[in-house]
């Protein structure tokens, strides 16, 4: 039964069936690209920013700035790091309400928009001549399930990720993924789209997939010769009756 498991698997798993970006006539590395596929992320409601002003008047900055009280309440005041989590959700109108300044609308804006907004504004209150304005993304969490090595929901720090690399994140897809047909669900204003990229090819480069967005699902889908490798109930079954009447003949002939 073995056996026959093992010539199944491999008459539906082949050597091409586990190798990426294979076609094309020259070797990837003679290749280069260009990379049209790309758009910078926008800033919309429901993203969480971390926003920290630095300056040589610390006093003056950390009014500025976000900390979490003895209470557990975000309040302005102490100076932060870009390692510390707390951040602004933007609201529904795409705007953040900032120490001092007050609200300042960010919805639609690349970050570094939002960074020379911000920066204007808090120059324009005469409070700080010299500062510097550090944003980050706190909400860029993309979910890999299926058939990888380490599935799991993984938060990115840069504003910036392929599909390659988030399955990096998981420790790479497993033998029984079946790599020419991958599925990514995205969500964006309030309405889910569907699309399937081929790890075997590599025209993934230019797939609008390629480049994940916040809160994107990678689903690896498993190749049918996991079910062939499976081991079968019955065959276990049958497997352990030819193993008692193999014995039986044994003891008793």
């Amino acid at each position: 039964m073995i056996v026959l498991n093992c010539i199944s698997f491999s008459s539906c798993l082949r050597y091409k069936d586990i190798v990426n970006f294979q076609n094309g006539t020259k070797p990837l590395s003679e290749i280069a690209d260009s990379i049209e596929n790309h758009n910078e992320l926008k800033i919309k409601p429901e993203d969480v920013i971390q926003v920290i002003i630095t300056s040589y008047n610390k006093e003056e900055a950390a009014k500025f700035n976000l900390f979490a009280g003895q209470n557990g309440l975000i309040q302005p005041g102490a100076n932060l790091t870009i390692n510390d989590p707390l951040g602004y959700r933007i609201d529904s109108k795409g705007n953040i309400e900032l120490p001092i300044v007050g609200q300042i609308h960010v919805g639609g804006m690349t970050m570094e928009e939002m960074r020379d907004e911000i920066y204007k504004k808090i120059k324009e209150t005469g409070y700080l001549k010299e500062l510097n304005v550090i944003v980050r993304f706190l909400s860029f969490r993309v979910t890999i399930l299926g058939e990888v090595n380490n599935p799991g929901s993984y938060v990115i720090a840069s504003q910036k990720i392929t599909v390659l690399e988030a399955l990096g994140l998981a420790k790479d897809v497993n033998l029984f993924s079946k790599r020419n047909n991958i599925l990514i669900i995205r969500e964006i204003d309030g309405k889910r789209s569907y699309g399937r990229i081929n790890l075997k090819s590599k025209e993934i480069f230019n797939s609008p997939w390629y480049y994940l967005q916040p809160n994107d699902i990678v689903y690896v889908q498993p190749h049918k010769a996991k079910i062939l490798a499976a081991p079968d109930p019955a065959s276990r079954y049958i497997s352990t009756l030819i193993a008692a009447v193999s014995l039986f003949f044994l003891i008793f002939k």
